[in-house]
Order: structure tokens, then C-alpha cells, then sequence
């Protein structure tokens, strides 16, 4: 198999990430729930792990971190749990629909003025139509790269146009951390799933929140703390971390983290390398390629007016993984004229190699000379 679908989930996940899960399996315990010394493990790990992201990804001095279960939810928590009736949200054409749905909800039930900002031919943020949209707003949120065609924001720019305006800034990293190479720290609120280029397993989440960010939690429950209390003060992260905790996965997110921080240049590199020799192929297929920044893995494409989903079904049975369709974006399929047709989407990871994209370039000949 030619699993190049790692923008959804990555493939490859390190010895220590199932270790470390096993290991959770076998030895469960409810953290922050007991006072036995299994409980207390259980609490130090997980709170080992959040001081480590915040570590990477911010300051401890200055952010907080909750756990969620994905990066869909750490999104619905930031929005959600932020705005309130009257704000005005700035978002952009490149946005996945974990950002886009919250929105048009709250802008459906008449809470929100929502902007969205244009994008370029080349499918990045128009920067200036962002800044001219965000006069007034309460909350900028963009991603840190695009999902559909890997095209990288300018999170550094994005957070001066929020704090020329006055407005806090959300970034999806979903396809961005820690793959991209900038300073998240300069955004108020960051989002990331665990099992993507952190190589972790799916079921874990975070939000990364600057301490003078004020949020709603969406569940209530138990936290281990202040039992005797039914409506408790807000307290950063317990009460955003109501009921049981995915222990396991949140130890397996750690130690994934710190392996692909300790192999993150080479990761880089091969990644960004891989890529491009994938867009050659795709080129001298004479596909049309949507990507231009390759530094994330993503190379989206199509062939003339075929469905995208035929061309990912006749590679599927070449054991060959791709996704297809929409990618849950449809402004940037609206902006790139494929709303109808979707695109293909070969998404390369850590663990990629040469020999597989001359598999697939091979595989991609046979199909295309079947349906000429």
C-alpha cells in the first residue's frame, strides 16, 4: 500500500506513541479523579504533556492549554466559548469547515457579523482585502496552511492586522503545526489535533489560550476539583476538561510530539522534497496542480473535467490512498472553480519515500492510459 492521505490522519506513528499507549491500557486509572498514586500518575502525565506543547508552541508564562478530543473541537471551544452576540468575525476563503460551521451557525441565529476574506489566484489569504475586513473585529480565525492546496499563511501578518484592529486572533493549525516553521506564540488562540504532524492517535486535541482570553466552557461535568460547588467559578483548564480525559492518547500525543520535534528538520526537508518531486510527476501528466507551497505535504490536482473521485477510486485499487472531493472546504473549491468536479489530494508524510512516488507515478500512467 501507497498511503499518501496524510493531510486526514498521518500513517507512521513512532514506537514510543504506541508504547505509550499499551502502556495506558494496561495500567488505566481516572486522572485528577483519586487520591491513589495511580490517579496522581495519570495527572502528572497529563500535565507533563501540556507543559511540553506549551513549551513548542507558546509560553506557559503566558498561555494555557486544554485538552479536547480533536482539533474540531478545540475550534467549536475557541469560537463558541468566545464570542458573543453583536461581535464581528473576520475569517477567510481558505478555512476548513471546523472554523466555517461554528461561524455560519452563529451568523444564521443572528449572533455574529461574519466578514470572510478573498483569497488570491494562487490561493493564498489576500492580506489586504484581511485587513480592510477586519476594521472593527472581534475575532480574526485562519488557518496556518490550507487543507485543500497546502497554501501557507502568513501568521505573523495575520496576527498584525488583529492587533492593529484590536482583534484576537484563532489560527487552525491543523495542517500547519509543527510543520510550518513560524511563531504561533504571536496568536491569542491555537488549535491542533494530536494525530496529524505530531504524530499522535486520533481522539485528542488542544487548544492553546493566552491567559487575558476569557472563554465559556462547552461541557459541564466533573473535574475532580470543587465537587461540593454545582455552578463553580471558571477555572483554566479544569473546567474546560469536564469528564474523563483520553489519557492514553494524551500520553501517546506527548511522546509523538517530542520524536517529531527531535526529527523535525529532517522531517521538513523530506517532506518539502518529496512534494516537489511529486508535483513533476503530476506535471508531466499534464495535471492541473492547485498547490503552490509545498512545505506541508499537500499536492491537490485534477485531470481536464474527470471526477475527482474516479481518479481516486481507480488508485485505491492499486492499494494507492488518496482523498478526494470537497476536503470539508467548499469556498476554496467555489474560489478554484472545482465545486462540482472536487480535487484529488496526495498528501505525503514523514515516512514517505522516493520508491513510492515512482510506484504511483507508474500506477497514475496505467490509469490515465485507460481513460484516454
Amino acid at each position: 500500500m501507497i498511503y499518501l492521505d496524510n493531510a486526514a490522519t498521518s500513517r507512521f506513528k513512532p514506537k514510543c506513541v504506541m508504547n505509550a499507549l499499551l502502556f495506558d491500557l494496561a495500567h488505566s486509572a481516572n486522572a485528577g479523579r483519586s487520591g491513589h498514586s495511580e490517579s496522581i500518575a495519570k495527572t502528572i502525565l497529563i500535565d507533563d504533556c501540556r507543559t511540553f506543547l506549551l513549551s513548542k508552541l507558546a509560553s506557559a508564562d503566558e498561555f494555557d492549554l486544554v485538552f479536547t478530543k480533536n482539533c474540531t473541537e478545540a475550534l467549536n471551544l475557541a469560537i463558541f466559548g468566545f464570542l458573543q452576540a453583536g461581535n464581528k468575525v473576520v475569517t477567510t476563503k481558505n478555512e476548513h469547515n471546523s472554523v466555517l460551521r461554528p461561524l455560519f451557525k452563529m451568523k444564521k441565529d443572528g449572533l455574529i457579523n461574519l466578514e470572510i476574506a478573498d483569497t488570491t489566484d494562487d490561493g493564498h489569504i489576500d492580506y489586504e482585502d484581511l485587513k480592510e475586513k477586519s476594521k472593527g473585529a472581534k475575532l480574526i480565525a485562519a488557518g496556518g496552511a490550507c487543507n485543500v492546496t497546502g497554501a501557507v499563511a502568513d501568521v505573523e501578518k495575520i496576527a498584525k492586522t488583529a492587533k492593529d484592529c484590536g482583534a484576537k486572533l484563532l489560527i487552525d493549525g491543523a495542517q500547519s503545526v509543527p510543520i510550518i516553521d513560524c511563531d504561533t506564540s504571536c496568536a491569542d488562540m491555537i488549535a491542533i489535533p494530536a494525530h496529524k504532524g505530531l504524530h499522535g492517535v486520533q481522539g485528542v486535541g488542544a487548544l492553546v489560550v493566552k491567559k487575558d482570553v476569557t472563554l465559556r466552557p462547552l461541557l459541564y461535568g466533573g473535574t475532580g476539583a470543587r465537587s461540593n460547588e454545582l455552578t463553580p467559578n471558571v477555572q483554566m483548564p479544569e473546567s474546560f476538561e469536564a469528564g474523563t480525559q483520553f489519557t492514553g492518547g494524551i500520553s501517546a500525543l506527548c511522546q509523538g510530539a517530542k520524536w517529531t520535534y527531535d526529527n523535525l528538520s529532517a522531517i521538513r526537508k523530506n517532506t518539502f522534497r518529496i512534494s516537489k518531486n511529486l508535483e513533476k510527476i503530476l506535471k508531466d501528466a499534464n495535471a492541473t496542480i492547485y498547490t503552490h507551497d509545498f512545505e506541508t505535504g499537500v499536492v491537490s490536482f485534477n485531470f481536464s473535467s474527470v471526477d475527482s473521485g474516479f481518479i481516486a477510486d481507480e488508485l485505491n485499487e492499486y492499494d494507492v490512498c488518496v482523498r478526494s472531493g470537497l476536503h470539508c472546504a467548499p469556498l476554496v473549491h467555489e474560489r478554484m472553480g472545482t465545486a462540482t468536479q472536487g480535487a484529488v489530494r496526495a498528501s505525503v508524510g514523514c515516512d514517505t519515500t522516493d520508491n513510492e512516488i515512482n510506484m504511483f507515478a507508474n500506477i497514475l500512467d496505467k490509469i490515465l492510459r485507460k481513460i484516454k
